[in-house]
């Protein structure tokens, strides 16, 4: 069964074929399922008016798509720990990219958070220049002027891409990231399939300039020596997840992929692939999302310029208020129970974040975004693509928003802004903004 959920949706509600299949889906999202009707590409409603509905009937729904939308912070915060239930990562990672084991994760995680250490002052440092830039015009796109150009800038900086290769660099995130920042149906496969291989053959060059680097690029400390840090330690962490997940031969020893604590060199571009393409979308959508809860309610904003220490905390209010991903997918590895029903295995079941998120059990005035608010509380799980692009997503928003707030304190919406179409991504095509001459 696939793992992408409108491809699940669609597999569970039946046909003979993709066409039959895609029509019973689209069906359903025009008789009112509102699972059915989030899946679908060009959704523009109201995400959290079909929130309320399905929660009305519990804290887990039952979609006649087959699949089901978990709603509580309480079942959520659970299902996302509990190994029965199968990462997928369909819903961030673009069609085409292959999935890498969760061996070459855990040896990654050390190597991509010490490169982003050494990448911040680079980052804050491209984050003033394009302030600098900005504040020269009366207004400017806070997505495509602002948010994008920072995260490529970031990203650059974490592979510590050479100066001759930045334009080549800025045009392949360009391409790899359309798919997340228009409609989907835009983006060209061709083109697309071009950058991944102007990408990979530029990641395979530098991993063999960097095989003896002592330096903290990702690409060097990932080519150079085998998993420094604490991979070591979190590989033995992974063993007791791969044994309950079933990982395990016939002989009851883990299978080869686990020994080895150091990629290999398609591992390598296929990790860095997986940072550009999920770390744009969530990065840039992050961004967004920020600036616009922020502009919107002046004294968040004005609280942020009094102390821009608390951009840290609008980042995460932020992925709990209005994440970029919405949806967290899992499928069940074997039969289980939830909130009353029995989920055979292979299920598909939806963690509705952005509901959870606003579930009054779990946070006072929940539909109030409060850059103050203690004890965070989303339930972004930092596992796979995800987590590392969530490394990135936090390192660029903290400095863009800190930025914003030291260098543009009167910042404000200059016009409509344009969200993407879709429920399952949630961010601005446009957020144009409005900013006084420094």
């Amino acid at each position: 069964m696939t793992d992408r959920p409108d491809q699940m949706a669609q597999h569970s509600a039946g046909g003979k074929g993709p066409a039959v299949r895609g029509m019973r889906l689209w069906l359903l999202a025009r008789s009112g399922d509102p699972v059915a009707k989030l899946l679908e590409p060009a959704f523009r409603g109201d995400a959290h008016a079909l929130y309320a509905r399905m929660r009305a009937q519990g804290p887990v729904y039952r979609s006649r798509t087959g699949m089901f939308a978990v709603l509580s912070y309480e079942h959520g915060y659970r299902i996302l720990r509990d190994p029965r239930y199968s990462t997928c990562e369909s819903l961030v990672r673009p069609s085409g990219v292959h999935a890498l084991t969760p061996r070459a994760y855990a040896v990654a995680v050390p190597s991509v958070e010490s490169a982003l250490r050494h990448a911040a002052v680079h980052v804050d440092a491209a984050a003033r220049g394009l302030v600098r830039r900005l504040a020269c015009g009366e207004s400017f796109d806070a997505v495509e002027g602002f948010a994008f150009p920072l995260v490529v800038a970031g990203l650059r900086e974490v592979l510590d891409v050479p100066p001759g290769d930045s334009e080549r660099f800025m045009k392949i995130c360009d391409v790899l990231s359309e798919p997340a920042r228009g409609a989907p149906a835009t983006a060209d496969a061709e083109a697309v399939r071009d950058a991944r291989e102007d990408l990979a053959a530029l990641v395979i060059r530098l991993e063999r300039e960097r095989r003896h680097s002592t330096a903290d690029d990702l690409i060097s400390r990932l080519a150079s020596s085998p998993a420094r840090g604490r991979a070591a330690m979190d590989l033995a962490g992974l063993v007791d997840q791969v044994r309950r997940r079933g990982l395990l031969n016939a002989d009851g020893a883990a299978e080869p992929y686990l020994v080895s604590d150091r990629l290999d060199l398609e591992e390598i571009a296929e990790l860095c692939e997986a940072l550009i393409t999920v770390g744009l979308s969530i990065a840039v959508g992050l961004i967004g999302n920020a600036i616009a809860a922020l502009t919107a309610r002046p004294d968040q904003w004005k609280m942020l310029t009094a102390s821009p220490r608390l951009a840290s905390k609008a980042v995460e209010e932020t992925l709990r208020f209005d994440p970029p991903h919405q949806f967290a997918l899992r499928v069940t590895s074997e039969e289980v129970e939830l909130a009353g029903h029995t989920l055979p295995r292979g299920t598909g079941v939806l963690v509705m974040l952005a509901a959870a998120h606003r579930d009054v059990d779990r946070f006072a005035h929940p539909t109030r975004f409060d850059i103050t608010r203690e004890g965070g509380g989303h339930l972004l799980v930092p596992d796979g693509a995800t987590g590392l692009a969530l490394s990135l997503a936090r390192l660029v928003g903290q400095t863009a928003l800190w930025t914003l707030a030291n260098r543009l304190p009167e910042l404000s919406p200059a016009g409509p802004a344009v969200r993407r179409p879709g429920g399952t991504v949630r961010h601005f095509l446009r957020l144009p903004l409005r900013a006084p001459h420094l």
